[in-house]
């Protein structure tokens, strides 16, 4: 019986590394000469086993060098901290004339400090937006401790003019402070006092220092408030939330929610139309 002829085939041992290779040049070439320019803001991951979705702020891109996502902050918006300083010594009439030459409406039954009040709204209003970008509080939040922790009588307080501390933070470790009388509630009565605030160089630092502040953790469940809820009973919510959380002891959160409200409303009926705006 005539025996069957085997061919012998050599065994190549490196044949599975260079299969590897070869699939990732190719990959290589495909990616970089690919049509594809996709940029995914946000991309979802659902683990089987929580059920839960988790949202990843990271751009990830086609395209090398990788572009960089263009921030919100307006960088243009840390100008001058003597808006209401400049009018102070303004009585009613003649701010009420300046300010509807500037296309202000609806002022004639407004009171003084609420005028001063309408062109700091309008003349910090970019700035106080920056905040809102950084923390993802309600502008109108943000302008709400502005006034009562910036301002006296519609005039900003030196420790805003001269220090660039917009949200009365106290002193920060590593940064620089500085010391004023202050009133706080203690045990249920104001107490006048002297305490150490903290103190910035330029504006853009000090919005940026308060902004931490409002990042940390202490106030993180404070975003998270009901906004099926409306007006003032949302704006109140949100208030007591940061008072409880020990932004301040003055325990009138009430006060700052209204503030809230009033925010929208100097907009809305005292703010100059549009084509006016944009004359100066």
């Amino acid at each position: 019986m005539k025996e069957p002829i085997i061919d012998y085939v050599p065994q190549n041992k490196r044949l599975p590394y260079q299969v590897a290779a070869g699939v990732g040049v190719a990959f290589v070439v495909g990616l970089i000469y690919s049509p594809i320019n996709t940029q995914y803001h946000y991309t979802s991951f659902v683990p089987v086993i929580e059920r839960d979705t988790v949202y990843v702020h990271k751009i990830t891109t086609l395209t090398f060098p990788a572009k960089e996502e263009k921030s919100e902050v307006d960088e243009s918006a840390y100008g001058s901290r003597s808006y209401g300083w400049e009018i102070r010594k303004m009585n009613i009439h003649e701010l009420r004339k300046t300010l509807q030459g500037k296309g202000f409406r609806n002022l004639d039954k407004i009171d003084l400090f609420k005028m001063r009040r309408i062109w700091l709204a309008y003349s910090y209003e970019s700035m106080l937006m920056n905040v809102h970008h950084l923390t993802d509080f309600p502008v109108s939040m943000i302008y709400s401790f502005f006034i009562i922790e910036a301002t006296t009588s519609g005039v900003e307080t030196e420790l805003w003019r001269k220090h660039a501390n917009a949200g009365g933070v106290k002193a920060l470790k590593n940064q620089k402070s500085v010391t004023y009388k202050t009133r706080e509630v203690i045990r249920g009565r104001d107490k006048y006092i002297r305490a150490k605030f903290m103190s910035a160089s330029t504006t853009e630092e000090g919005m940026k220092l308060w902004a931490g502040v409002l990042n940390s953790g202490r106030y993180a469940d404070c975003k998270k408030a009901n906004y099926k809820m409306k007006g003032i009973r949302l704006y109140e919510s949100i208030c007591k939330c940061v008072y409880k959380s020990g932004y301040h002891t003055d325990r009138d959160y009430k006060f700052r929610a209204s503030l809230m409200a009033e925010f929208w409303e100097l907009k809305k009926n005292h703010y100059p139309l549009k084509g006016k705006r944009d004359e100066f």
